[in-house]
């Protein structure tokens, strides 16, 4: 009805062109206009083609002419078409959400349906089939599939390894985390066997994750064409494999396994058995990701696999940093955080309820393995520069100054001056940043050494430009909160995750050993909104910071340095 009252020039002209149809048109009968259930304006129309006749609907949604108008049988549960989308029943016509345009009318759409069942019903005859003007995605051919198997590259290639058993042991993980069940292949031989491929305990380890494991078997044959598609039936799958001699157990009891037969040309068909009465058999939809893509990585993280990162700090800046230098390609990590994930942290936190309560480094390093399984992550429930053990504290320093990359996101000074003298003391590039309160914009810095000057003297020259500018608002704010004549402003999410990506880009221009560094400087003010010094959104000031400057050494230290070198070991040598 809310059509005819926007439109009502053009739904008139709709009318007229369709009576105009219809005048010439012999097998398009019965034009009766109307209203669907939910009040959008329809036509049921009968189309004739080699003697039968589909009554049809045409709906206008009440966006129309911007959003396409469709047909669809009247009867909901009828399929006229291979060119007919499953659930809506909805015609796959010339026009569509993808080729729509305002120009096109209902008689158009009832010109096509025409032209479409004409070559469902004529077109096999003549050797012809219906033109399609789409190739479906993954997605939309899967959408109403819940039973899915995923061929991994891995799976693919450990297949022909037992080309000439007709039987391998076969463990399948099944996830129950939404309300598809979606199945792979965790390990294919031998109990002993290497998991394959390499993958997360959430989704191998049934007391972590939402999933349930089951045994079974692959099973070899030349061919699987006289078994009827989709498998229903355990009792029918036992009968049809034992005359193939392909039944995997000695008996002939009902049984909840897995199996996943094989053909002579690899063809797969997976399928879950169950016990009880009506359906014990469940086949699954193949979802081939057997061939490895390209790499989506950029050429120059190649080098990242081998590389050390410790991130002191996992709250919003830390975490989402961690994940995202994971996705880029570093495997190796040193998580260093002393706090629990609390409720209130998942307005920033890149963790979520599943890690609230447990240690972030835990969280973050469950994080981690979900988008890198293998990924060799150390955390250390550890306060920085607080109040600990000495001999602990020695052996986290000790495993911090031991790696490539240090990022200091906690945003503490005290934090930083410890990691900054460590990192100084053992020739360690350190990259630290924080978010300003309220979210205005963000700092971050770095100290390569033999390229920038030591850390405290990169922070001094920060200090030392900022001294030139405006005072900053909300200077004296703790945190990313700031409070200001009774208004509370925030930094939000957004704001804290360009700054993490942000130090990602600045912890792997460190990692990366180039001629030239995508960040020319150690230090950046980054705006985010128009605020202080910055004049609009993304306004980025380059500080200029001191470089490296090494110099010949002194002699008369290196001169002091050998005595009392030998004066040492005068010390600690055994006395004659």
């Amino acid at each position: 009805m809310r059509l005819l009252l926007e439109q009502t020039k053009r739904m008139l002209a709709e009318t007229r062109e369709m009576d105009m149809l219809a005048a010439d048109a012999s097998w398009l009968t019965k034009l009766s206009w109307g209203f669907t259930a939910n009040k959008e304006v329809c036509v049921d129309f009968d189309i004739t083609v080699a003697g039968k006749v589909h009554e049809a609907v045409l709906v206008y949604p009440d966006l129309f002419p911007q959003a396409p108008a469709y047909v669809r049988p009247r009867k909901v549960d009828e399929a006229w078409s291979s060119h007919q989308f499953p659930g809506t029943g909805t015609l796959c016509l010339e026009w569509g959400p993808d080729t729509w345009h305002p120009g096109v009318t209902g008689a158009d759409l009832i010109r096509s349906t025409h032209k479409l069942l004409a070559f469902e019903k004529l077109g096999p005859a003549l050797g012809l089939e219906a033109p399609s003007r789409h190739e479906p995605t993954l997605g939309q051919r899967l959408r109403s599939e819940t039973r899915r198997f995923l061929v991994t590259p891995e799976l693919a290639l450990a297949m022909p390894g037992s080309h000439s058993a007709p039987f391998t042991p076969l463990t399948v993980s099944t996830s129950t985390r939404f309300r598809e069940l979606v199945s792979i292949a965790v390990k294919l031989g031998p109990e002993d066997g290497n998991l394959l491929p390499a993958l997360p305990p959430e989704v191998t380890d049934a007391a972590i994750g939402s999933v349930f494991l089951r045994s079974g078997w692959l099973v070899r044959c030349d061919e699987w064409s006289g078994l009827a598609a989709p498998a229903k039936s355990q009792a029918d799958i036992r009968d049809y494999l034992k005359v193939k001699g392909r039944w995997p157990w000695p008996d002939d009891e009902d049984r909840s396994a897995f199996l996943l037969l094989v053909d002579d040309q690899r063809a797969l068909r997976p399928i879950a058995l169950a016990k009880g009465t009506g359906d014990t058999a469940y086949e699954y939809r193949m979802v081939d990701f057997s061939v490895a893509g390209t790499s989506r990585q950029p050429e120059t993280n190649q080098c990242l696999a081998g590389k050390r990162v410790a991130v002191i700090g996992l709250g919003s800046v830390g975490s989402k940093l961690a994940v995202t230098l994971a996705r880029s390609g570093v495997t190796r990590f040193l998580l260093i955080d002393d706090d629990i994930l609390a409720p209130g942290n998942l307005s920033r936190n890149q963790l979520d309820w599943q890690s609230v309560g447990y240690d972030k480094v835990d969280g973050t390093r469950g994080a981690i393995r979900l988008v890198r399984p293998d990924a060799e992550v150390q955390t250390r429930t550890f306060r920085f520069a607080g109040q600990e053990s000495s001999a602990y504290n020695t052996t986290v320093l000790e495993q911090v100054a031991a790696c490539d990359l240090v990022i200091d996101a906690t945003a503490s000074p005290k934090v930083f001056s410890s990691v900054a003298a460590i990192c100084a003391r053992r020739g360690v590039p350190l990259v630290w940043g924080e978010v300003f309160a309220g979210g205005i914009g963000a700092l971050m810095a770095r100290s390569i050494p033999g390229q920038d000057a030591d850390p405290l003297t990169v922070r001094a020259a920060i200090n030392a430009y900022l001294a030139t500018l405006p005072e900053a608002p909300f200077k004296h704010a703790e945190g990313y909160d700031a409070e200001e004549a009774g208004m509370v402003y925030v930094a939000g999410d957004a704001e804290v995750s360009q700054l993490a990506a942000s130090l990602a880009q600045f912890a792997i221009d460190a990692l990366v050993t180039t001629e030239a560094r995508r960040f020319p400087v150690a230090a950046y003010l980054l705006g985010y909104q128009k605020a202080w010094v910055f004049e609009a959104p993304f306004d980025t000031r380059a500080i200029e910071c001191p470089t490296a400057t090494p110099g010949p050494a002194d002699p008369e230290d290196a001169e002091a340095n050998a005595t009392a070198f030998g004066e040492l070991i005068s010390v600690f040598s055994p006395s004659k």
